[in-house]
């Protein structure tokens, strides 16, 4: 494995809220600046904190991306930098952290051990989606999920799936969802989906308040694909973050794609102690 801290000289910054977060993003800096690297901010948090930003920085393909916020801004981190150069690391200040490793209060300790090259780095396929109309396709890259839902109040959606061109079922209800492995303990588990374990080669489809008792969630190999038709008012929502309108398309085909984000973790992270920390399995409440 390639040792990204060797001459690493700066981290490139991004949070979808570090406008609220000044107090954060100075502190951030000085814990950075004291391991001797450089704090490069997006635009937009580089106005946020009154300074100017680097025209002459390639902001596509940063080599150290340090997302500071919740799982969502993670989430937006690795989409916009999926299929680069790019390692993405997580400093959690929201609620639940799944995905991001350390708190800034834990962020010293971190990087005194990442030089240590104590670390280590995930690779995560990103979910395609293919957005069809007419003969042009049109593809978005999903971390957690991409989900089918009605957007009407007082009604149901019916959406049909199709695997290889065969109808293989039809979902009467509030929708579905299409998750990858490591969005499983997102919407899909909320939906009454499985629990996947990252490394498992598999995505889900689970229906979202289903009209019928027969409906459950399904688990799918990775090279499959599944399109979805419906001729009712259903958006389509991209990890939350971007939504399209499904009558404007003919089709969505679903699956993983061919790009990866690579993810830097604490070589101690431990999976089935974060979902036991974070779940409270093993909990008794009296």
């Amino acid at each position: 494995m390639e040792k990204i801290e060797k001459n690493l000289k700066s981290v490139f910054v991004v949070s979808r809220n570090g406008a609220t977060q000044i107090d954060a993003l100075k502190r951030l800096e000085r814990i950075l600046t004291g391991f001797g690297l450089d704090a490069i901010f997006e635009p937009a948090l580089a106005a946020a904190l009154g300074r100017e930003s680097n025209s002459n920085l390639n902001y596509d393909e940063p080599r150290f991306v340090l997302s500071l916020g919740g799982d969502g801004n993670f989430i937006g981190a690795c989409r916009r930098f999926a299929g680069k150069n790019a390692y993405i690391f997580g400093v959690h200040t929201g609620h639940l952290g799944f995905l991001t490793d350390v708190t800034l209060d834990e962020l010293g300790g971190f990087l005194a051990r990442f030089f240590e090259g104590d670390y280590k780095v995930e690779s995560v396929r990103l979910l395609e989606a293919r957005f069809k109309k007419d003969s042009k396709i049109t593809f978005k890259h999903a971390f957690n999920d991409v989900v089918f839902m009605r957007k009407k109040v007082k009604s149901t959606a019916h959406i049909d799936a199709y695997f290889e061109g065969e109808h293989f079922n039809s979902y009467y209800g509030d929708g579905v969802i299409v998750s990858s492995a490591m969005g499983s303990t997102a919407y899909n588990m909320s939906a009454g989906g499985a629990i996947i374990h990252p490394s498992a080669d598999v995505f889900a489809l689970t229906p979202v308040c289903s009209h019928s008792l027969t409906q459950r969630p399904l688990v799918l190999p990775s090279d499959f694909r599944v399109e979805f038709r419906s001729n009712d008012d259903v958006a389509v929502l991209i990890d939350g973050q971007d939504t399209f309108d499904m009558r404007n398309f003919d089709g969505v085909e679903v699956g993983y794609g061919a790009e990866c984000v690579n993810i830097i973790h604490r070589a101690d992270r431990d999976y089935f102690g974060i979902l036991k920390e974070k779940l409270r399995w093993g909990h008794y409440d009296k």
